[in-house]
């Protein structure tokens, strides 16, 4: 039996830019080890995501990341690159696909079960501009059905002989493979047009500039093309480990490489099950200060339960109000939104506390001694998000 860890109203969308923890996560940094079982994949090393610096004499061009709630309009990158001190831009579209035919590596094999794939669709000849020289032609040789697979996805599942992605609605194949950073964090890019089984697609925008100063008019203008109530956020190569959608917590590459991949089986009112043998040697119920008896995936339970003593220590417990804890485990789409992206809640690593206070979309109610002690034993804070999560607070790091 599934565990609904929160009701209706606690619900968490990862949309937001709350980047002070994955800051400090710097993802090029190998991550230290909480006591006790260690996570069953590896966490990210500096050799997944090298930042490459500029070289001396070269003029680098400014990236830069433009994303909104709701979805950024279809004419932006138009009327972005008629700006004058605009180089270039591209317009990204990603969505979840689902492999049907790989069953991952020690996990038990279900036949209505699918493993989701977080990936983008590119224009090649564009997106080429926004990768290092050594990945453009990984890039430029994408076709229509074809995948260009991100370095740290190799590992995650066995792979086909014949190089075929098998999906529940169609078959690729497996161009080439690219770095994380190149692929900013998705599973595969893929060439070619939105597949009509996709129920969701988020659009961004990567841009280059000609001057540091055009990042105002950039801004001015994709603001000038929102609906009213529409949040932007533009963000620059340095400001955020990866120039994507949602950039505010880890990506869905790198929370399966460091707690492992699962088939899950679709429910219609956007719940999903998980796998039960990677639930089985992940998902522990323990006791923790303050909030009692909590379910989580095992490798954070150390760090959550360091934060919480640490509040006890200080007196601050009175700042968590047991009765408002919303869950860790909760298998299922952001906001049961079948077919979207699947909440990091799913493999057990975010948190909902105070919840009655801190509705999504509101004004963030949470004390700052309280965040900064999450922040501090390696949780990002939903309350500095795009779109306030004030509840949420999500595993960023190993401290």
């Amino acid at each position: 039996m599934r565990t609904r860890a929160l009701a209706g109203n606690a619900l968490s969308l990862m949309v937001g830019i709350a980047i002070g923890s994955l800051v400090a996560l710097g993802i090029g940094a190998a991550l230290s080890r909480p006591a006790g079982p260690p996570p069953p994949t590896a966490a990210p090393t500096t050799a997944s995501v090298p930042v490459a610096g500029p070289r001396r004499g070269v003029l680098q061009p400014r990236l830069l990341l433009a994303w909104a709630s709701g979805g950024l309009p279809a004419g932006g990158e138009a009327a972005v690159e008629k700006l004058a001190g605009v180089r270039s831009a591209t317009t990204v579209r990603t969505g979840t696909d689902w492999l049907q035919d790989k069953p991952v590596v020690g996990a038990a094999a279900h036949p209505a079960a699918a493993i989701p794939l977080e990936v983008a669709l590119i224009e090649p000849s564009e997106y080429a501009r926004f990768v290092a020289p050594a990945e453009r032609n990984a890039v430029l040789g994408l076709d229509p059905g074809e995948a260009a697979i991100a370095r740290s996805a190799e590992g995650l599942r066995a792979a086909a002989e014949d190089g075929a992605i098998r999906l529940v609605d169609r078959t690729l194949r497996a161009h080439s493979t690219i770095d994380d950073l190149a692929a900013n964090g998705y599973e595969a890019l893929l060439a070619g047009k939105v597949p009509p089984t996709w129920t969701r697609v988020d659009r961004f925008l990567l841009i280059q500039l000609r001057g540091s100063s055009a990042r105002a008019a950039v801004e001015k203008r994709i603001r000038a093309l929102l609906r009213p109530g529409q949040a932007l956020r533009v963000r620059a190569r340095g400001e955020t480990p990866f120039l994507r959608y949602g950039d505010a917590v880890l990506p869905q590459l790198l929370v399966k490489k460091t707690f492992g991949e699962f088939p899950v089986v679709l429910e219609q009112d956007g719940w999903v099950e998980v796998d039960p043998t990677w639930r089985r040697a992940n998902i522990r119920s323990a006791r923790v200060p303050i909030l009692g008896t909590i379910t989580c995936h095992r490798a954070i339970i150390p760090q959550l339960r360091d934060a919480l003593q640490e509040m006890e220590r200080e007196g601050l417990d009175h700042l968590v109000d047991d009765a408002q804890y919303g869950g860790c485990f909760g298998p299922r789409f952001i906001g049961l939104e079948a077919g979207g992206r699947l909440s990091h809640h799913t493999w057990g690593i975010a948190i909902d506390i105070n919840v009655a206070d801190n509705a999504f979309g509101t004004k963030a109610d949470q004390d700052p001694r309280l965040v900064d002690i999450m922040e501090r034993h390696g949780f990002t804070w939903g309350g500095r998000w795009l779109v306030p999560d004030g509840m949420h607070f999500e595993w960023a790091r190993f401290p």
